[in-house]
């Protein structure tokens, strides 16, 4: 079959097109590793940023989902492209970060019979629930060596340990209360005091054809058209 002179302008036209398109972001995506894939709820937040990030960027979204303890190992091998709602001192890792933006509250959560502390200083000495891997900085520089952790794999699996009666005290997000409001999980008349109020930022891979800079002008647009207010609500 012979090529035409408007089949040749046609292949012409559609090259730049192909070129020019973008890869998609890879957005990194924390899961509970204690649960099976057919049992993970979507976070509706991570979703939605994820989402509004890859358009801002002009590109579509890829969600690479894995444990908490491979998310940074991802983004250090150029697997994935962006992780977000963490701080360098919470996972560190050799990448970039952004702006600080979303905010973030971790909470002591104290059973019902127990009386609840007013202060980080009551709690010197005594057995409270954490996550593996997870640091506390707060908590840490509060109480020093007499901050007893108790850690759990997961969130979820330290929130069944302190509903089971293993330990009187745990340490969690608030957002990880908000999932669990409606499930069951949550024991009645828990106590909950406010330990920090903190603005998490976005880490971006060092390997990744994305910059730290295109993903800040990515915050700072959907902040000055109002998305970004409403996905913060979803936290």
């Amino acid at each position: 079959m012979k090529s035409t002179p408007l089949m040749f302008a046609m292949l012409l036209a559609a090259a730049p097109a192909h070129a020019a398109e973008k890869a998609p972001l890879r957005y990194v995506e924390k899961i509970d590793a204690m649960l099976g894939p057919d049992q993970q709820k979507p976070n509706p937040f991570q979703q939605k940023m994820g989402a509004a990030l890859a358009r801002q960027l002009g590109r579509k979204v890829q969600f690479v989902s894995l444990p908490r303890t491979r998310i940074m190992a991802a983004l250090e091998s150029g697997d994935g492209d962006v992780l977000c709602s963490y701080l360098p001192e919470w996972t560190p890792g050799d990448v970039n970060w952004t702006r600080a933006f979303i905010p973030v509250v971790e909470v002591l959560l104290t059973l019902q019979h127990v009386k609840a502390p007013e202060s980080m200083e009551e709690l010197r000495g005594k057995r409270i629930g954490t996550v593996l891997g997870f640091r506390y900085p707060t908590m840490e520089k509060a109480l020093g060596k007499d901050f007893i952790r108790d850690d759990a794999p997961t969130s979820t699996l330290s929130l069944k340990k302190w509903t089971a009666g293993r330990f009187d005290y745990l340490l969690t997000p608030r957002s990880v209360i908000a999932q669990h409001l409606n499930d069951g999980m949550l024991p009645p008349g828990y106590h909950t005091l406010t330990i920090s109020e903190v603005k998490t930022k976005c880490a971006v891979s060092r390997k990744s054809r994305i910059t730290v800079e295109e993903v800040d002008a990515a915050i700072n647009a959907l902040e000055k058209n109002g998305e970004l207010s409403a996905i913060l609500k979803l936290r």
